[in-house]
């Protein structure tokens, strides 16, 4: 072959490599548009198209910031911000059962498997004896199905939905961003959740009362032996042999717990807290104390979505809308509110009283007088006179007599610490002396036994818990669990909220039947109404008189007593109003 041939060769198969190398580079170009367009839904990233899909569901709001058109009863128009999928398919999607009303899950496990009556039958009941039950109820939908039911109202095999189900004539691209946020919602357990265990942490700082952080530790680590205990029994083991859905029906599941400590100032707080989370991710938090405000927990809660149950803080944030952690109460910002809400009660014309408000400037002072304030202003439209006192020392008789001289007939908020009650005694022979004087027990605790008595009569004080002689029954229960150094040196009130979150969280772990979904942790809390424990105890126990859940409450005591001491060296609790739920 000549030279001149060989490099034809040579430029032939260059050209054939160059040739197949374009069409190659085309193909994966063409793979990766493919796998572009694949990505997108509706044209929009997947996280965006969730993030309205979202929107959608839970506020009723399309991508293009309408409101959702729905149809009830067949053809009535109605704003579907009305009737959002939320509202009875709840957060998580997973439903729920309200007396004899039941409304089925519409997450994506759920939409896109057939539903037979073996399922319904162990989603209503939880009994894992439900597999001899036969039968489909329903075809598992598809993206087409879905879509046409939204659209309809008719399940994948063409059977009309329950009467009261709104139908939504969605166009093609809200429908697709709908379709697609259904299809994820739930189909994951959350972050916290490894194999078959569901991990926890609770939260202390340096600072308070040793025996309250061990009370709380020893509760809450009882309850994590507990739970061990329940998984390693024979009944455990057999149920996990010989049914693989035995953590939805039974609840048999390891808990752990972590301790994240947090120090030094709360400015701080949110660094740590995002270090402890992201070398060890948990799916809630449980319990807690702090020496402070709660805020920057629960503000880390809100932006991560992590549940937060029951932490032991009198300095909650209150709000109307945020949802991931649920309180006791609204602590000494309460007392304020019942303090109004009482005033306004017992006075034909309680506007025309003139109210003036003492408080230090700290945490706890500032947020009663804040309740007081805005729910006074919401009863009356009348403006409060406040006092901050920036000054460390106590209260001083001098003061007091010009406050109350000023204001004839006031009724006088005084929230202060313990060190100020020696000079109420000043008030009591005054010409023009105030027309009461509230104090609060929450700040001033065992103190208010030191109130001077010849002004006894003239000081009420809101009270947040039982009344001492109700809560007198419940110390055997407290002296069964705690013991006896705990008790003798930890508060009251933190030795009987443990017990309270001692009976309330295994319960929950058991009523999400294996849909270890945050969103679902936080909805079987609002569904326990009443809640009963494990042992079918109402949980009304011991510290608070009443505690509710509602959809979407946040704070579960919601009142206050007002009570006065007896007069006498040794003076009692008596109490002058009915629960007052501000």
């Amino acid at each position: 072959m000549s030279a001149m041939t060989g490099t034809r060769v040579i430029h032939k198969n260059i050209l054939i490599v160059v040739i197949l190398s374009l069409l190659s580079l085309m193909l994966f170009s063409e793979t990766l548009l493919a796998d572009e367009k694949k990505a997108l839904v509706a044209d929009l990233p997947q996280e965006e198209a969730l993030k309205l899909g979202e929107r959608m569901y839970r506020e009723g709001i399309l991508p293009s910031g309408q409101p959702m058109q729905a149809l009830v009863q067949g053809d009535v128009p109605v704003d579907g911000t009305m009737f959002s999928c939320m509202s009875c398919h709840l957060r998580s999607g997973l439903g729920s059962i309200e007396g004899r009303v039941i409304t089925y899950p519409v997450d994506g496990n759920t939409l896109y498997r057939p539903m037979t009556k073996a399922w319904q039958l162990r989603w209503i009941s939880g009994s894992r004896f439900a597999r001899s039950t036969t039968g489909e109820i329903r075809s598992a939908y598809n993206d087409e199905t879905l879509a046409f039911s939204i659209r309809g109202g008719l399940n994948p095999d063409g059977k009309t939905l329950n009467y009261v189900m709104p139908r939504y004539p969605l166009e093609d691209r809200d429908m697709e961003i709908m379709v697609y946020y259904l299809k994820n919602l739930s189909v994951k357990p959350s972050p916290g959740i490894v194999d078959n265990k569901i991990h926890f942490a609770t939260i202390i700082t340096e600072e308070g009362n040793p025996a309250d952080r061990e009370t709380m530790l020893r509760q809450l680590n009882t309850m994590i032996n507990a739970s061990k205990a329940g998984r390693s029994s024979k009944m455990a083991q057999q149920a996990l042999a010989s049914d693989p859905e035995a953590l939805m029906n039974k609840g048999y599941i390891n808990v752990s717990l972590s301790v994240w400590e947090l120090k030094g100032p709360q400015e701080g707080w949110r660094k740590q807290l995002e270090a402890y989370y992201a070398n060890d991710p948990v799916f809630a938090l449980t319990g807690g104390i702090v020496n402070g405000d709660w805020r920057p927990i629960h503000q880390f809660c809100e932006e991560n979505r992590i549940p937060c149950i029951f932490p032991l803080t009198d300095l909650p944030v209150v709000s109307d809308t945020d949802w991931y952690t649920l309180y006791f109460s609204k602590g000494f910002y309460q007392e304020g509110e019942a303090a109004a809400k009482y005033i306004n009660s017992v006075n034909e014309n309680a506007g025309d009283i003139p109210v003036i408000q003492v408080f230090r400037k700290n945490s706890a002072g500032s947020a009663a007088a804040k309740g007081f304030e805005e729910t006074w202003i919401n009863i009356t439209g009348k403006a409060v006179e406040n006092h901050m006192l920036s000054h460390t020392g106590p209260l001083t008789i001098k003061y007091l007599r010009g406050l109350a001289a000023s204001n004839d007939r006031a009724v006088i908020m005084l929230w202060i610490d313990p060190s100020d009650l020696a000079s109420l005694a000043a008030l009591a022979g005054m010409y023009g002396k105030p027309n009461r004087i509230f104090l609060s027990y929450g700040l001033l605790k065992k103190d208010i036994y030191a109130i001077p008595e010849n002004i006894r009569k003239l000081v009420y004080i809101t009270y947040p818990y039982r009344l001492p002689d109700d809560f007198l029954k419940y110390e055997p229960l407290i002296k069964r669990q705690l013991p006896g150094q705990v008790q003798k040196d930890a508060a009251p009130e933190a030795q009987a909220r443990m017990i309270t979150l001692y009976s309330t969280v295994p319960t929950a772990i058991f009523m999400m039947k294996g849909y270890f979904v945050r969103d679902r942790f936080l909805e079987v809390l609002d569904m326990m109404l009443p809640m009963k424990t494990m042992n079918d105890i109402a949980p009304d126990t011991p510290l608070y008189p009443r505690i509710s859940f509602g959809p979407g409450q946040r704070y579960v005591s919601k009142g206050c007593y007002i009570v006065q001491l007896s007069a006498g060296p040794v003076p009692k609790i008596i109490n002058v109003s009915d629960w007052v739920i501000p």
